[in-house]
């Protein structure tokens, strides 16, 4: 498959999903795992952050959260109508469309980058995260979060879900924390934690335009906030942090 097919076959898929993100984070529950989400990796966030890139933005949602966190924040993503949702709802924030392993950007101009599940849609990974390398300022932060396939079972379950679901395209595979590490490392980073994310509210909560039932059972969310507090623990346990679905992954350029 060629570089240019696969970005065709990318703004596709992404203008079918647009509208489902509406129902994504159109839920109480759904936004207050979403949020943990986001707070889980905004701890990773270095002190005095001034200028932030959303390497993924889709609809935008992470990056109204960015923007709260620093005193720029930009968001950048390969589909149009993705990014036609985040300017309606963000109309004051730069967004621009572009290709993730060809940042139009300049160099050392962020202080961290943040990639919410993008790296996976790519194929170039090794030149995705070199073109985080060169936007970033020397001791700037890479933050990536990405699907994590350390538990058989969910790699197994991963595999078959990208090829019978039309939501996802079958190239685009997680990482297992140790593979996400060593090529964040050959590309130039400092690794300064790995740790996995998200069990039962990820799966329950987090995507109720996928598996949907939990918006029709009463105190839904109490049950999220239940959730997340197992979740917590259970990606703390060395045992059971296998069956985290992602990984945050957190890195610095050298200086």
């Amino acid at each position: 498959m060629t570089e240019r097919s696969h970005q065709q076959i990318q703004i596709e898929l992404h203008r079918k999903l647009a509208p489902q993100y509406a129902i994504r984070y159109g839920y109480p529950f759904s936004r207050l795992f979403q949020e943990e989400w986001h707070e889980q990796m905004f701890v990773e966030m270095p002190a005095g952050t001034r200028h932030a890139l959303d390497l993924g933005c889709g609809t935008g949602f992470f990056l109204a959260d960015v923007r709260k966190h620093s005193a720029v924040a930009v968001g950048l993503d390969i589909s149009y109508d993705m990014l036609a949702l985040a300017q309606k709802e963000l109309p004051d924030t730069y967004t621009a469309q572009g290709d993730a392993e060809n940042l139009p950007f300049g160099d050392a101009c962020f202080d961290v980058v943040f990639c919410k599940g993008s790296l996976h849609h790519t194929r170039d990974h090794h030149k995705f995260l070199e073109g985080c390398k060169r936007v970033l300022r020397p001791g700037g932060v890479l933050i990536l979060s990405e699907p994590c396939n350390d538990n058989p079972i969910i790699r197994l379950a991963r595999w078959i879900l990208y090829r019978v679901s039309s939501r996802f395209h079958p190239d685009d595979e997680g990482f297992r924390s140790k593979q996400l590490s060593e090529m964040v490392r050959k590309a130039g980073f400092e690794v300064h934690r790995s740790r996995t994310f998200g069990v039962l509210a990820y799966t329950f909560a987090g995507f109720p335009d996928h598996l949907g039932f939990l918006r029709f059972i009463p105190g839904n969310v109490a049950i999220t906030k239940a959730m997340i507090a197992i979740d917590r623990f259970l990606c703390a346990v060395p045992l059971l942090r296998a069956f985290g679905f992602h990984v945050i992954c957190t890195a610095r350029r050298p200086t």
